[in-house]
């Protein structure tokens, strides 16, 4: 068997964080401490404050580290890893990514719970959030090695040991950022990042296999975790919350579950359907353009870490939120503008002289990722104040994609779907963003 030339990233998001230095520039005066407030408790970032400065630089550099290690894995990966262990590794690390939204959930919900001083029960919930994910992809792992085409149990039961560790890397990152400490924030994000990629990395290079690789990033995982944990006291204490406080937690987290998972799945509907209907090398094609959309979503992402806080308090949610989401879909123009200016060179940047006919078309995928970045932002809003009705806007958007691409592309090309998708995702953001703000009494 060959090896690969180049990484496949398509439907492989940072579950880490993103830095955008030039958004956070224009947010930070929406938020301005509440002295009235406990230390912690629903306080906003403080413009002037050196510390918040150094921490909102260390939350970027953190999530652009996580990016280039990721990316780090699976280029060393294809280089060095037959085609079908390498496919393998790119399922595992898809797999992952879909066994990561509990991670996201518990995130959003410490987050919110913490700005709102309400963390009762947050690391019980944390255990029994990371525990049953995990129990349920290992329940799984028959079906999955069978469905994915895997030659063992033993990646699917990787994927679930990982979960765990990833469940709770992403409550300790919730309460760090819930708690406005972005110094904090930075350094637990990237002792996520370092525990995952990077040990994968290491795994890789010395074992090997996908295998080694994955044994050596839940190992990352688990202990990246453990002392991010510790750096927390009200982890390290042993509490007892009852029922009555676990059930709403537990509820709450489905429902920021399930949000994110929609979103993940719109994040990666377009890929999937243009392999669907475009023949290889046009899917490949797409796939190229689809590193740009990525780009262009998770590179805001450090904004709602930043001003989630902010978005808890009903008082100022409809200020910030309207602030932020300007500015994210600012930045999403000038994005979309470069790579319409420059799209024979972010084409050999992201996809080499292979995929040279397609200049013309990046600034589409700019627009799409673009696009989603504000829905995404929305989503998140939304969760910031415990509203979860842009997941409907979400769902209708997966299946207008679906009838589009699969209905009404009757010769599908790259640029058609990209159109189409995108032309969708437009909409959805538009719609997305005038709800947020008319829903400013319920928030």
């Amino acid at each position: 068997m060959g090896k690969r030339d180049e990484p496949q990233l398509d439907g492989l998001a940072p579950v880490t964080v993103a830095g955008a230095p030039l958004a956070e520039s224009a947010l930070l005066h929406a938020a301005r401490r509440d002295p009235g407030l406990p230390d912690g408790a629903g306080r906003a970032a403080e413009p002037a404050d050196p510390d918040t400065a150094r921490g909102l630089i260390g939350v970027t550099v953190a999530g652009w580290l996580g990016n280039i290690l990721s990316y780090l894995l699976l280029l060393a990966a294809a280089r060095s890893l037959h085609a079908d262990d390498y496919g393998q590794l790119v399922t595992l690390l898809n797999l992952l990514l879909i066994g990561s939204v509990p991670s996201f959930a518990l995130q959003a919900v410490g987050a919110r719970r913490v700005a709102t001083g309400q963390p009762d029960g947050l690391a019980e919930v944390g255990a029994m959030v990371g525990l049953g994910a995990a129990l349920v992809l290992a329940a799984l792992s028959p079906l999955l090695v069978a469905f994915l085409h895997l030659p063992g149990p033993a990646g699917p039961l990787l994927v679930a040991a990982t979960t765990l560790g990833t469940a709770l890397q992403g409550l300790c990152q919730g309460i760090w950022q819930g708690r406005q400490r972005f110094s904090g924030l930075a350094a637990t994000t990237f002792a996520g990042t370092a525990g995952r990629s990077a040990a994968g990395l290491l795994g890789l290079l010395v074992g090997g296999t996908a295998i080694w690789a994955m044994v050596a990033l839940t190992v990352g995982t688990t202990l990246a975790a453990a002392g991010s944990a510790l750096t927390l006291p009200q982890l390290r204490t042993r509490t007892t919350a009852g029922w009555r406080v676990l059930k709403p937690l537990l509820l709450e987290c489905g429902s920021a579950a399930h949000a994110y998972g929609v979103f993940l799945l719109l994040s990666v509907a377009d890929v999937l359907l243009a392999r669907h209907v475009l023949p290889a090398a046009a899917a490949a094609g797409y796939a190229a353009g689809s590193v740009v959309t990525k780009g262009c979503l998770w590179l805001p992402q450090s904004v709602a870490n930043v001003l989630f806080a902010s978005l808890t308090d009903s008082d100022r949610h409809h200020r910030v939120f309207a602030r932020a989401v300007a500015s994210i879909a600012g930045l999403g123009a000038l994005l979309t503008a470069g790579c319409w200016l420059l799209g024979p060179l972010v084409t050999r940047i992201v996809g080499g002289s292979g995929y040279a006919s397609l200049h013309s078309e990046m600034w589409i995928f700019a627009l799409l990722g673009s696009s989603l970045a504000v829905i995404q932002f929305t989503l998140v809003a939304g969760l910031a104040v415990r509203s979860v009705a842009v997941t409907a806007v979400v769902w209708l958007s997966v299946l207008a994609e679906v009838v589009a691409v699969l209905g009404g592309a009757g010769h599908p090309s790259v640029r058609l779907v990209a159109e189409l998708v995108c032309a969708i995702n437009v909409v959805a953001a538009a719609v997305a963003t005038l709800g947020r703000l008319r829903l400013r009494s319920a928030a």
